[in-house]
C-alpha cells in the first residue's frame, strides 16, 4: 500500500488507471483527512492525504432530509 500526500491525485499511482473507487476516509488528526482509493485496473490499493477544515456536516444536515419526509400532517 503506498502513501501519497496531494489533493487531487486520484489516479492509481502503480498503473495509471483512472478506474479507482474511494474504499473509505478516515479524519487522522483535527487537519488531516486520509482516504484509502482501491484500483479496479490492478488492485492496488493507496492513500491518499488531504487537508481537512475538521467540521463535519451538523446533525441536522444529515437528519433534515431523511426525517422531515417522514413527518404526515
Amino acid at each position: 500500500m503506498t502513501s501519497i500526500s496531494n489533493e487531487h491525485f486520484k489516479i492509481c499511482p502503480r498503473c495509471g488507471s483512472w478506474l479507482v473507487s474511494l474504499e473509505w476516509d478516515e479524519p487522522a488528526n483535527p487537519g488531516k483527512v486520509h482516504d484509502l482509493w482501491y484500483c479496479w485496473q490492478c488492485q492496488n490499493k493507496f492513500i491518499t492525504i488531504e487537508a481537512s477544515d475538521g467540521k463535519g456536516p451538523s446533525v441536522t444536515e444529515i437528519t433534515k432530509p431523511f426525517f422531515t419526509s417522514l413527518v404526515v400532517e
